[in-house]
């Protein structure tokens, strides 16, 4: 038993002692990989792979032997080719700064002397005659609205005289100067209060209202109208010159013409105008012109066109708000046949295409047509 013991003894101390030179060597290998400097190999082939060893590349950044140095090194390889291929910067000589100005000089333009410019050759428009060629006035009328729908250079176009062009554009042989020069009445009073009233004093109204009415262009009739809507609407002294000047009629012969446009556009404007506050003068006048009469007759026809359906049921919407009794009056009126127009409406109107003239059809039934209110439609 003793030797026994002696035997598992010397084992045991044996073993520790074998195992231990291991473990140091296991160590020693670990540390000298880590401590080994990494190298950037140039490229090989495969024909030299086997005969010429791997060397590093001449030149090279001290090689990183870590990850921070490693960072830095691609840092400074970044910089340096930066630099390389960092283009230089030289100050211009004086011909180069002279040729930089004039191309700049030619991309901007002095607004004012274009505009007087275009003044000057349209003051011999009268001198036009239905033959002569009008290419020369029509271009200048086309840069012309490129700038006057500037609210600033609307109101300088007519401090240096250019709304004296107006009288013989407008009442030139040639359509194209008509309905261009229209064009650009709209563009100056659009939302502009000063030349709105300019306007008005330059005695255009009535030469477009004409226009309207008259003019063999069906160009020159809806730009006519263009710029008559532009100078009234938010505008209420502009009022009294449309009363003056018959203007309510011409909206509803307009709106009884076949052009499409001119049907669309006097709906709207008659929508707008009795839409505003205080308008029960404006639907007074339309009342006893007979407007609801025509608008009813126009809703009951087959072939109308839905925008001036839209527009037709929005003024009779207009003239009904506020319960304005003239109107719902004559709305009522069984002659006129509304109720049953309205309902029919209701039947062929299609609720995701016209949702809002359905509405429009049921708040005119309920306003108009209600149980409470007599007499009725039957």
């Amino acid at each position: 038993m003793g030797t026994s013991f002696v035997k598992q003894s010397s084992v045991k101390m044996s073993n520790p002692e074998n195992k231990e030179p291991k473990k140091h060597q296991v160590k020693q290998g670990q540390s000298n990989s880590n401590a080994r400097p990494l190298s950037i190999e140039g490229p090989s082939t495969s024909s030299n792979t086997e005969q010429i060893p791997r060397q590093p590349l001449p030149n090279q950044p001290r090689q990183p032997t870590n990850l921070q140095g490693l960072l830095k090194y691609a840092m400074d390889a970044a910089q340096s080719e930066d630099l390389e291929n960092k283009s230089q910067v030289y100050p211009l000589d004086e011909e180069k700064k002279t040729f930089l100005n004039e191309a700049l000089s030619s991309l901007t333009v002095n607004v004012i002397e274009e505009l007087q410019k275009a003044v000057q050759i349209l003051s011999n428009v009268n001198n036009l005659r239905a033959d002569d060629d009008s290419s020369e006035y029509e271009n200048v009328l086309e840069r012309m609205v490129d700038f006057v729908d500037n609210i600033d250079i609307a109101n300088d176009f007519y401090k240096i005289g250019g709304f004296s062009i107006f009288q013989p554009c407008l009442n030139s042989s040639h359509s194209n100067i008509r309905w261009r020069i229209a064009d650009i009445i709209a563009e100056l009073a659009q939302n502009n209060p000063f030349c709105q009233d300019k306007l008005l004093e330059a005695g255009v109204f009535p030469v477009l209202l004409s226009m309207i009415d008259t003019d063999p262009s069906e160009q020159a009739r809806i730009k006519a109208l263009y710029a008559v809507s532009c100078i009234v609407r938010g505008h209420p002294a502009s009022l009294k010159y449309l009363d003056m000047n018959d203007g309510y009629s011409v909206l509803l012969r307009a709106m009884q013409s076949s052009v499409e446009k001119l049907q669309i556009k006097s709906a709207f404007l008659l929508s707008s105008l009795c839409s505003r506050n205080n308008s029960n003068d404006i639907k007074y006048t339309l009342v006893k012109m007979g407007f609801i009469e025509q608008a009813a007759g126009l809703l009951g026809r087959m072939n109308l066109q839905p925008t001036v359906r839209e527009q037709l049921l929005r003024v009779l919407s207009g003239m009904v708000n506020d319960n304005f009794l003239p109107a719902l009056k004559e709305c009522r009126r069984s002659q006129l046949c509304l109720r049953s127009t309205l309902e029919q409406l209701l039947t062929e109107l299609k609720p995701v295409e016209n949702q809002d003239e359905i509405d429009m059809c049921s708040e005119l039934l309920d306003k108009v047509f209600s149980e409470s209110d007599t007499p009725q439609e039957r």
